[in-house]
């Protein structure tokens, strides 16, 4: 080797070594793709997968979120949430992210990315849905995260194999499921962070192989040979190999004379070997926060009593990160508007046996913050006709607690002839009050008119039915500056009318749409403004 080669190739490999990049004629190139570990494996997510802990560690955590459905929400004017089926994310989330896959398939697969490399990716894709209108996977192993300055936009470089050549995306074109990192770029991979956990159980996995193949059973060691020629010698140990391997394993065996054979002991290392295995699958379990009985350890660790505890906490302390790891990315980077956000439903995954869940139903709808309907859509069946289902019940016995202190005593009856009344249309002041608020009920009212039939003319869908009134609702409260006990009664006349409207619109009846709004013009300021004064006299 020249003098100008051994400084420039002495360079090269200086930079490689300092870059963190294997130098071109380094081993690596020539080994197995991965981590190097304590034991010599060499570790990589692929190699890590045929161990049965991780794969059952994989699976039943991709699994239990793919079955999981995610839905999209918005809050509601005062409390609650209500489901937005017609924004074009929820479809994504919910039933199709891309013309391949189903929600489950996409939601396991992506998973799985994260779980064996900290990351998981997947490409925005505009389309007739809008700026988000499918989600394509990428594989982790052929992305590369930049940071660019001075804006500090991260950059994903995309080794694409259906063109065969490097696409740049910018972060608002990749959908990127983070986890623990030390940059803020790209999440650290499982398997790096415990390559010699992992590096052991897959040394011990072979190892066990090997002795398995040869029946478990130690080798022999033949003594007081004394062949004349090397030719002798190897020509009687194939003739050994013959005579006790394939169909004439265990047969009797003759010896030459004065030869003895003698077997090796099984080492007790050999011995522990199992129990050795056991404690690797349950350090992997550890590793993923999956409770060793999901994937078939129960010695020492869970017992019949206790199972339904590690079922709960596999639901806490494993699930339920990930879910809002996955709510909060979806906020990130699929969702422009801040009055919608992404939830996933835990209720599969809580259920109860069916006598514990019926206690709990008896107890929720015996104290009023469950009806029979909300019971029924738990249990998949459909509501009760007629809207008998939708009452709330509580005991009729209970009172507030200060009213109890108080003991008000109870008002003296009115006397014939007596101007006392509580009857508030009779009282000057509130007669006048009533007309104040007649005004701004009306224009309230015209509002909701005049909207509603442009929705009818247009045949708006029920989304934008539910959303007009959801303004509407919030309107009238504004205007009428409803203190907060009579927002409930408002809120349910806007529910109830959108689903009358709602109706009209699918029933393509226009002539009754026309003259059921026409009422609600009569007669909805009246008692528009008698609310708004009764919640003032109270």
């Amino acid at each position: 080797m020249s003098l100008i080669e051994s400084i420039t190739r002495g360079a090269i490999g200086f930079r490689a070594d300092a870059s963190g990049t294997p130098a071109p004629w380094d081993d690596y190139w020539y080994s197995p793709l991965g981590y190097d570990s304590a034991t010599g494996m060499r570790v990589s997510p692929e190699s890590a997968k045929r161990l049965a802990a991780v794969h059952a560690c994989v699976s039943i955590i991709s699994r239990n979120i793919a079955m999981m459905p995610c839905r999209l929400y918005t809050s509601m004017a005062g409390d609650g949430k209500k489901v937005v089926v017609h924004h074009p994310v929820y479809d994504l989330l919910y039933s199709q992210p891309n013309a391949q896959q189903t929600a489950y398939e996409f939601k396991q697969m992506m998973q799985g990315h994260f779980e064996l490399r900290g990351n998981a990716y997947a490409e925005i894709v505009p389309g007739p849905r809008g700026a988000v209108d499918q989600l394509i996977p990428l594989h982790p192993d052929r992305v590369r995260v930049e940071r660019l300055l001075p804006s500090g936009r991260l950059r994903y470089v995309y080794n694409d194999p259906l063109v065969n050549q490097t696409r740049n995306l910018m972060q608002d074109e990749v959908f990127h499921l983070r986890g623990w990192s030390d940059d803020g770029m790209t999440g650290q991979s499982t398997i790096a962070m415990a390559v010699d956990t992992f590096g052991v159980a897959l040394a011990q996995q072979d190892y066990t192989a090997r002795f398995l193949k040869n029946d478990a059973k130690p080798g022999t060691v033949i003594e007081n040979t004394n062949f004349k020629t090397k030719e002798d010698e190897l020509r009687f140990r194939e003739s050994w190999q013959r005579s006790q391997t394939g169909e004439n394993r265990h047969k009797t065996a003759l010896l030459p004379l004065g030869l003895t054979i003698k077997e090796l002991g099984v080492k007790p290392i050999d011995a522990q070997l199992l129990d050795s295995r056991k404690f690797s699958r349950i350090e992997i379990c550890s590793i993923f926060g999956v409770p060793p009985h999901l994937i078939g350890e129960t010695e020492k660790t869970a017992t019949y009593a206790s199972v339904e505890q590690f079922n709960i906490m596999f639901a806490v302390q494993c699930i339920l990160p990930r879910l809002v790891m996955w709510e909060q990315a979806i906020q990130r980077d699929l969702i422009l508007n801040p009055r919608y956000f992404a939830k996933f439903s835990m209720a599969a995954l809580l259920r109860g046996d069916t006598a514990s869940r019926y206690a709990a139903y008896k107890v929720a709808v015996e104290n009023g913050w469950m009806c029979q309907d909300d019971v029924r859509e738990l249990e998949d069946l459909n509501p009760i006709p007629g809207g008998k289902g939708k009452t709330y019940w509580r005991p009729s016995n209970w009172l507030p607690l200060d009213q109890i202190q108080q003991s008000p005593a109870a008002p003296a009856p009115a006397t014939p002839g007596s101007t006392d009344t509580a009857d508030p249309q009779q009282d000057p002041a509130s007669a006048r009050l009533l007309l104040l608020a007649s005004d701004a009920a009306s224009r309230c009212v015209r509002r909701e008119v005049n909207g509603a039939k442009k929705l009818v003319e247009r045949n708006a869908n029920d989304y934008e039915v539910a959303e007009f009134y959801s303004e509407q609702e919030r309107f009238i409260c504004d205007v009428l500056r409803l203190p907060a006990e009579t927002v409930s009664a408002v809120r349910s006349q806007m529910a109830e009318r959108a689903g009358r409207l709602e109706e009209f619109i699918v029933a393509g009846d226009r002539v009754r749409a026309s003259a059921w709004l026409d009422q609600v013009a009569i007669h909805e300021p009246v008692r528009l403004a008698t609310i708004a004064v009764q919640g003032v006299i109270q």
